[in-house]
Parts: structure tokens; sequence; C-alpha cells
């Protein structure tokens, strides 16, 4: 019995893995909203936001590969339409606040913090995602 419990968390891990080594390219975050509740990465060719704490509603499908994860992971890819993906809160380093207002980019992404959430868009493509507590879109 204690046998398959080990076996169960090591593969539920294990398939969690790439999904975070994916979203996260970039190990210290680029900046997080004033409010501390998103976290976002950016790079050349990929945006990546975090909410920590949400309203929104889940969309149908199971995301519990193991404790604590939950459809809190926007990524969007060059050239790709962005994503919702599951993933769970880590610890991290507190990131550079970007105030309201303000924009962030690097490469083809650009990411614009608002107080009704960010938004963080493929200049190549157009595609985005937007996010709060409380909403988010996908274009």
């Amino acid at each position: 019995m204690k046998f398959k419990m080990i076996a169960a968390l090591s593969i539920a891990t294990a398939a969690a893995l790439p999904l975070a080594a994916t979203a996260h390219a970039l190990t210290t975050p680029s900046f997080q909203t004033p409010s501390g509740n998103i976290m976002c990465w950016v790079g050349d060719n990929f945006a990546s936001c975090d909410v920590t704490n949400h309203t929104y509603a889940a969309p149908p499908g199971h995301c519990a590969l193991a404790q604590n994860f939950d459809w809190r992971n926007f990524m969007l890819q060059k050239g790709t339409s962005p994503e919702l993906r599951c993933s769970r809160p880590e610890d991290l380093p507190t990131a550079m606040t970007l105030d309201y207002g303000q924009t962030y980019s690097v490469g083809v992404m650009t990411c614009h913090s608002e107080t009704s959430g960010v938004t963080c868009t493929d200049n190549s493509t157009g595609h985005f995602f937007r996010v709060s507590r409380e909403s988010y879109q996908l274009g």
C-alpha cells in the first residue's frame, strides 16, 4: 500500500515537471502587479503569468495532478495561441513591481499592468491573454 502511494506521487510529480519548466523558463519572475497577486515571466519568445488567488471559473477538465494544483498559469509563446495551464503556486523571490499603467516588453512580447489586470501580447501575431483575479480572456 505504501509503495503504491509513493509510486503514484512520483508519477504525478514527474508529469507536472514539464509544465513548470516550460512555463517558467526564467527562474526569477520579470515582474509582479502592485497587489502581488499576479506574477509574470517575459522572454524574447514567451510571456507567462501566474495568478495566486482567483475567483474566475475554472475550465472543464481535471487539474489536480497533485495537491494545490489549479488553473492559474497563462502561457503565450511566439506564434501560438495562448493557453491556460494547470500549475501550483511556488515560493518565488519577490519581483520588480510593474505599476498600474506601465508596460514591460522583451522581444516580441509586451505585458501591460492595469488595475483591471495584466494583458500580455505577442506583437508578431496579435495573440494575447488578459488575466485578473476575477476573469481571463484568451485571444
